[in-house]
């Protein structure tokens, strides 16, 4: 008669999406939508292994909207499936394990995550939502990443500071601008971080771990401290480096994360965050990936006070400090290989020569296989970062290169320049489909430059019609 045990704990969480207001620019009030009427949302700070119900409410009167977490290892009813709505009035449960799958029957915690976000992924409107401020970070922690910061290897939660990255277009009320019918992506002409326009940031001499998330529907950033200082590179996307590496600027197309540590301790007075990247259009940055038109110095937006004396127990971590043990994917292990081609044709956004179709899988990866994909733009001068759902994978080379200095780790999110190609490893480890993989210029996405990833036991090549009955 004894009570079955309680394998989960009770994470449960309420967001209310609604309209509100933010001073985003001082002495306006901006009209938003909300995650708990918040610009940005509320961060989540999670644990490894302690799974999480966040209980959704749509309080918005005409949107339907679906939330994805942005690197989650996460099963299908619960990752924001394009038109898995939750309409105007009702709410749903997502559920996040927050777990690390097994590999040959152990966990393996070289994949486990750490930087994620969440964002509306609603079909058709996800630009125009996340312009409004629906999305927030989600952050995940192991017992060693627990361990580093208590060993003061990384600086202490109070030193680590999440700041989204987005360009706003602001009408003479104050309101957002936003041109539904601009194929090439919007950008704006005012950075806004953290929801404040041009921010400032007090900071003690020391070291500061900084999650930089770039949130903007188009504008690739490439960031850069005025003072020329070096990053010290913790991980990218939602994972962490084995090794902490020093990178002079952090390269950044919409939805990826750089997660860095700021050395102040000798710093001057004043230090400012910059954009070096010259990007006039949504078509993308001048110039090609590994050959970028930039300008030193360059735009700032953000600056840091620095204040006080340097501290005698700043974190400890330099180049080289060793972090999270990865081991990386053979890629003798890949038993298929696929190729997209994303391009434009006939004036609008496909992929293969495909139009978007919710109800058809265009991969069905058998479950626990590799795979090697391959990912080539095919349109011209536009750029593309390719987001895969569900799964992380590893860049193995990029027009025959190897990857850039911050995408040797696993990623979400693959930057494509005009005309590049890149091939990347995945491995399908544990939740069955749909899911899907997309253009993350968020007008491009929209445009339906997507298409569906249906893991399955059986893997057969072909496209397959969807069940989706358990939506």
């Amino acid at each position: 008669n004894e009570p079955l045990p309680i394998r989960f704990p009770d994470k449960f969480y309420q967001l209310e999406i609604s309209k509100g207001f933010a001073e985003i620019i001082p002495g306006f009030q901006t009209p938003i939508v909300g995650y708990d009427g918040l610009y940005p949302g509320p961060t989540f700070k999670t644990r490894l292994g302690e799974p999480a119900i966040v209980r959704t409410r749509n309080r918005h009167p005409y949107f339907p909207l679906s939330t994805h977490l942005h690197g989650g290892h996460t099963p299908a009813h619960s990752d924001g499936f394009p038109n898995f709505y939750v309409l105007p009035g009702n709410s749903r449960d997502y559920f996040y394990p927050n777990c690390v799958p097994l590999k040959n029957g152990v966990e393996d915690f070289s994949t486990s995550p750490s930087t994620l976000w969440y964002h509306d992924h609603a079909m058709d409107i996800a630009a125009e939502t996340n312009i409004l401020g629906l999305s927030g970070f989600y952050l995940v922690y192991d017992q060693l990443e627990l361990d580093l910061i208590a060993r003061n290897v990384l600086p202490q939660e109070a030193l680590d500071l999440p700041v989204v990255i987005q360009d706003r277009s602001f009408n003479s009320d104050g309101s957002f601008f936003f041109d539904p019918l601009d194929h090439n992506g919007s950008l704006g002409d005012v950075y806004v971080l953290n929801g404040k326009a041009f921010p400032t940031c007090k900071v003690r001499r020391g070291k500061y771990r900084l999650r930089f998330l770039n949130g903007c529907n188009a504008r690739h950033l490439e960031l850069r401290l005025s003072t020329a200082e070096p990053f010290i590179g913790v991980g990218t996307d939602g994972h962490m480096y084995d090794r902490a590496t020093l990178r002079d600027t952090l390269l950044m197309s919409p939805a990826k994360r750089a997660d860095v540590v700021i050395d102040f301790s000798d710093a001057p007075d004043e230090v400012f965050l910059e954009n070096i990247l010259i990007q006039e259009d949504g078509r993308g940055p001048k110039g090609k990936l590994f050959d970028r038109e930039v300008e030193v110095p360059g735009e700032k937006i953000m600056k840091f006070i620095v204040e006080g004396k340097a501290k005698r127990r700043s974190a400890t971590i330099e180049d080289g400090t060793p972090l999270r043990p990865f081991t990386r994917i053979d890629p003798s292990e890949a038993v298929v290989t696929r190729q997209f081609e994303f391009e434009r044709r006939k004036g609008a956004w496909q992929i293969n020569h495909q139009f978007f179709n919710e109800n058809v899988a265009n991969a069905c990866p058998r479950l626990g296989s590799t795979e090697k994909w391959i990912l080539k733009n095919g349109s011209g001068g536009w750029w593309h970062p390719i987001h895969i759902h569900l799964e992380s994978h590893q860049i193995q080379s990029i027009d025959g290169r190897r990857p850039l200095v911050g995408e040797r780790c696993l990623v979400d999110t693959t930057m494509l320049g005009p005309n590049s190609e890149a091939e990347i490893l995945i491995r399908f480890r544990t939740f069955e489909g749909p899911f899907v993989f997309h253009c993350h210029t968020l007008e491009h996405e929209d445009m339906r430059m997507m298409f569906v990833v249906d893991p399955r036991r059986d893997g057969p090549l072909t496209d397959q019609n969807i069940d989706k009955t358990f939506f």
